[in-house]
């Protein structure tokens, strides 16, 4: 496990990187595209997300997917769920969906149902 100090730094930078400069929205993103941005090696990121924040780099990711997600259906009634989905970095409408529904505990149609 990752010396907590230097984990909290880390996890800091790892926010950072995904608030500011959204590369989940890359479907294709790789925990070696992260780790290599932060400079550091690909393992010391995965020893981070699975050690000391308890989670794999996909839950991860589809996390600040998610979010973002809900995000883009709050801010406009108008946007196909379908185009959330592929905006979000998600490949496939049935990812973004079971992603949706694992991590909001509800389905993209019904979560901007209840905006309404």
């Amino acid at each position: 496990k990752i010396e907590a100090a230097e984990a909290e730094n880390l996890s800091m930078r790892l926010n950072h990187l995904m608030e500011n400069e959204k590369m989940y929205t890359n479907a294709d993103l790789k925990l070696s595209d992260v780790a290599s941005k932060m400079n550091i090696l690909p393992h010391t990121l995965s020893q981070l997300i699975n050690d000391n924040l308890g989670k794999s780099f996909t839950l991860l990711i589809n996390e600040y997917r998610v979010g973002e997600a809900k995000n883009l259906i709050q801010s406009n009634d108008q946007i196909k769920l379908e185009a959330v989905g592929y905006d979000c970095g998600f490949n496939s409408k049935s990812t973004f969906y079971s992603a949706f529904k694992k991590i909001a505990n509800t389905t993209p149609a019904k979560y901007k149902e209840s905006l309404s």
